[in-house]
């Protein structure tokens, strides 16, 4: 069996051994694998200019932004999950440049 093809069926379900006991694993396919480092890259760059605002604000700021994350962290939709990364990053340019423009 070629490795591609062995790839192929391991991305079905991974079977994971704990122990001695056999435990079965969801895997991501490779399209889901990709947008779940899209959104967590999204997450630490909005943490990361949101660490940029004033001390009285950064609180609030990286709360709702972790709301906002957990409010959608059960979507599996992928044109809905593409749309919400490009809302995302157009949201923490908009807070970068209101940041920059105070001077933070």
């Amino acid at each position: 069996m070629s490795k591609l093809r062995s790839l192929d069926l391991d991305l079905d379900v991974i079977k994971a051994v704990d122990g001695g006991s056999s435990v079965m694993v969801n895997a991501l396919d490779l399209q889901s694998f990709i947008l779940r480092a899209r959104v967590l890259k999204l997450y630490r760059q909005a943490l990361k200019i949101a660490h940029r605002a004033p001390p009285q604000a950064r609180g609030e700021l990286k709360q709702s932004i972790r709301q906002e994350m957990e409010k959608n962290s059960e979507c599996n939709d992928k044109p809905k999950i593409r749309y919400l990364i490009s809302e995302g990053l157009e949201r923490i340019k908009q807070l970068d440049e209101m940041l920059d423009m105070q001077g933070h």
